[in-house]
């Protein structure tokens, strides 16, 4: 019995032990319960509590920059901006005087070279001028040279007509006493002074050489009278009438007699027969010659019959004056002219080609 009372007493205490403690359990799964909503509740407010935090953070944040935007930065930004705006303005500063000290100097130097070439110009310009005085005065001496050298020409000449023409009125007034006083043998010349000149020939193109003189030799005509004194009027005559190519006067005259077939003119003291074929009248020339007029002489500096041909390009009255193989084609005038250099330096190359096919150089 007493087992039997201790297992009862023990199975009730074990089931009161069991109901109180499956009343432990509810409660403290309701205090559970209540602890999981205290820490939820925390957690929300801690929550709630950092998103206030955050915000006032950012508030504050924003409040702090606005306060430095609007209070400290002016502060603190407006002493480096001054400070550097000067430094800016120093250094440019710098700069405009070193550029405003530079620009001086390149104007400076401008000036300077402008300066130098107005002086150029100036001294140029006077050059220039003394150069046209120098080319004036160099003409006017020419000039004056060609004219005091045709004067003393004309007047030499015209002293030779004088004293022809003194011989031919003693001829004409008194021929009896000139015959008996002169030489048994009759003279037909009348021998012409010689003429001495220094003026340059304007168809040369050397340098003239010193004075030369050509004593011209008269030649009188077949129909000429072997008693008679050629008259300088008809030699004139006859002279203008080659120059000019007239045939027919050129006919008459020497039909006249009294004139010197190889009398002289002009400005070179020419022969007709020069005139002649410097202008290129082949049939006076030709005429002249068998007349007997003397392809052989010279002008005053040097110029034969040839070299008048050549220089004017007349080929055909070059051909006649070879053909009579009395003139040396190579001959030279006092410069050392040949006909061909005449020819080509006038640039008449079928006359050239002429010449050097017969043998000229």
């Amino acid at each position: 019995m007493e087992v039997s009372t201790i297992i009862f007493f023990s199975l009730l205490l074990c089931g009161v032990k069991a109901i109180h403690a499956d009343a432990s359990l509810a409660a403290l799964a309701a205090r559970v319960r209540l602890v999981e909503r205290e820490i939820n509740l925390w957690k929300q407010d801690a929550v709630n509590t950092d998103t206030n935090l955050i915000n006032k953070f950012e508030a504050l944040e924003s409040s702090l920059k606005e306060e430095l935007t609007e209070r400290f930065l002016p502060l603190l930004i407006k002493p480096l901006v001054k400070q550097a705006i000067t430094d800016i303005m120093n250094e440019d500063y710098i700069g405009n005087i070193i550029t405003g000290h530079v620009l001086r100097e390149v104007q400076s130097v401008k000036a300077n070279v402008q300066y130098t070439k107005t002086q150029l110009k100036t001294l140029a310009e006077q050059l220039r001028r003394v150069e046209r005085d120098r080319d004036t005065y160099r003409k006017s001496l020419r000039k004056q040279h060609r004219r005091l050298t045709k004067h003393i020409r004309k007047l030499q000449i015209q002293l030779n007509h004088t004293v022809a023409d003194l011989r031919d009125a003693r001829t004409t007034t008194c021929p009896l006493t000139t015959a008996a006083s002169t030489d048994p043998r009759p003279s037909n010349t009348a021998s012409l002074a010689p003429v001495t000149t220094q003026d340059p020939d304007p168809h040369a193109s050397t340098d003239p050489s010193p004075s030369t003189t050509v004593p011209p030799t008269p030649v009188t005509t077949h129909d000429s009278d072997p008693h008679a004194t050629p008259s300088p009027a008809a030699g004139r005559r006859l002279y203008s009438a080659s120059e000019d190519g007239d045939l027919e006067t050129v006919k008459r005259i020497l039909a006249a007699g009294h004139v010197d077939i190889n009398t002289r003119g002009g400005s070179w003291i020419q022969t007709p027969v020069m005139a002649a074929a410097g202008r290129g009248h082949r049939d006076v020339v030709e005429f002249l010659v068998g007349r007997g007029a003397d392809v052989s002489l010279v002008d005053r500096d040097g110029w034969n019959v040839l070299h008048w041909a050549c220089s004017g390009g007349h080929l055909e009255t070059v051909k006649l004056i070879l053909s009579l193989n009395v003139v040396d084609i190579n001959a030279r005038n006092i410069y050392g002219q040949t006909a061909v250099y005449r020819a080509r330096s006038e640039g008449h190359q079928r006359v050239v080609e002429f010449l050097v096919s017969r043998g000229g150089h």
